[in-house]
């Protein structure tokens, strides 16, 4: 019995002191460990090119990508010619050959909820590192999508070239399963924002948190006098523990003590500095 106790408030002291779990990644916002990621200045959708000389052709992967939402569906493309409906991340590659019109040869979804069926978005981390999952490519599953972000304070707003690439947003690798981006822009430079929120979560947590504790090892120290006085007197088993009368009555004393503490604090100074208990 006893040690069913102790094993109950172990439980319990581990789901008090256990850290904030990562919030998935949703609508740009996110609070992670705590602190907040907020990236709506970026919502919408962006894109990025790599162009590769492949005699006799030009080969150009587009890279699009929207962290707010799925990215927009082309009325004017074929389905098939284009990522599925959910998709937050994903790559198409077209082939162009002198005198004849570019034709698309790769359709890649490499993150986001493809078809309402893999949602899977996740943040990592606050203000520099997003990882988003979720995409599948032909026999290849579980793709995912590494995004950095880098401080930038002279980006301001979002903006694209004349190729209609995201200024700012540019591709450090791809294997075929995991691709890795990085973004410089202004929306993870203010860390007042991100202070702010993290301070008002953190310090509510704290709060919450300390009282379970205390309150959980006070009980444990009640309950182990209590067995330990018992025993004195010669208790053996379930007669080590407190009477289900005393449990009742422990509110009660407890009200009665922070009464006579409340008093003694209140006590008029003529008493010399003396306080009756």
């Amino acid at each position: 019995m006893l040690l069913s106790i102790f094993q109950s408030t172990a439980f319990l002291y581990a789901i008090a002191s256990a850290p904030a779990v990562r919030a998935v990644f949703y609508d740009c916002n996110a609070v992670v460990d705590g602190q907040a990621l907020n990236l709506t200045s970026l919502a919408g959708d962006h894109s990025v090119k790599v162009i590769r000389s492949t005699p006799p052709s030009t080969t150009t992967m587009t890279w699009n990508i929207n962290l707010c939402a799925p990215l927009t569906i082309n009325d004017q493309m074929a389905v098939s010619m284009q990522c599925p409906a959910g998709t937050q991340v994903c790559g198409i590659q077209t082939v162009a050959i002198e005198g004849q019109n570019p034709f698309i040869t790769q359709v890649i979804p490499v993150s986001g909820d493809l078809n309402g069926s893999t949602a899977q978005d996740e943040a990592y981390s606050v203000r520099d590192h997003v990882h988003l999952t979720g995409g599948m490519w032909g026999e290849v599953y579980e793709m995912e999508t590494d995004i950095d972000f880098v401080c930038d304070n002279t980006l301001t707003e979002v903006t694209h070239d004349a190729d209609g690439n995201t200024i700012g947003l540019q591709v450090l690798s791809w294997d075929e399963k995991s691709l890795h981006l990085q973004w410089h822009t202004s929306a993870v430079c203010d860390e007042q924002l991100v202070g702010v929120q993290q301070s008002t979560n953190s310090t509510a947590w704290n709060v919450v948190k300390y009282i379970l504790i205390a309150a959980l090892l006070i009980l444990v120290a009640y309950f182990g006098i209590t067995a330990y006085v018992n025993y004195r007197r010669g208790a053996t088993g379930v007669d080590l523990l407190p009477s289900s009368q005393a449990i009742v009555d422990i509110p009660y004393v407890a009200r009665d003590f922070a009464k006579k503490v409340g008093s003694g604090f209140s006590t008029n100074s003529n008493r010399d500095g003396y306080a009756v208990f």
